[in-house]
């Protein structure tokens, strides 16, 4: 009886320091994080279209404006970006901020969308300095390579409201996006 225990009491003892080892990872997905620096730029005319509010889900109207999609080190358009105002309010100091909801389609790799509050501030003949920076993430509906994605889409720029009266707005926009995904 005395084995029997013995054995026991050593087959406990094994599995237990087996089992304690924290050095296991085989289960802890990777991080992958990358940062995308691109440009928004071109002259585009006004679009009404319904699209989702991402604020609240409820449908509602934008003026959407689309553009090509250059990569900032190459200077390749790489894509087409769309920017949808849900609206704008214009702030007794003279500058605007728009909710905005933007589109990055990556040909051939996918697509994510982000929301930001868009800070514009004349500048002088019809010009503006644009500018988000979002304290949390704001970066969703993500597709193919961007699938499961998170992150952040930031922006400084300048647009172009000169013949804003005809529905055309020129954009230099910059974006930074820090995405991280598993």
């Amino acid at each position: 009886m005395k084995i029997i225990k013995n054995n026991f009491l050593i087959a406990i003892t094994i599995l237990f320091v087996a089992c304690s080892d924290d050095d296991y990872t085989k289960d802890v997905p990777e991080q992958k994080q990358t940062q995308l620096k691109v440009i928004g730029r071109g002259t585009a005319v006004a679009q009404l279209k319904t699209i989702t509010n991402p604020d609240n889900g409820q449908p509602v109207e934008a003026f959407c404006f689309l553009m090509d999609l250059i990569d900032s080190k190459t200077g390749e358009i790489i894509g087409t970006l769309e920017d949808c105002d849900m609206g704008t309010t214009e702030n007794p100091d003279g500058t605007l901020v728009s909710k905005i909801v933007t589109k990055f389609n990556f040909t051939g790799k996918g697509s994510f969308t982000s929301r930001g509050d868009v800070l514009q501030t004349p500048i002088g003949d019809g010009k503006f300095t644009t500018e988000s920076n979002p304290s949390e993430n704001n970066v969703f509906d993500t597709t193919f390579d961007f699938e499961g994605s998170e992150g952040k889409a930031t922006l400084v720029g300048e647009i172009d409201l000169s013949k804003f009266d005809q529905n055309i707005i020129g954009f230099d926009c910059n974006f930074t996006i820090d995405l991280v995904s598993y």
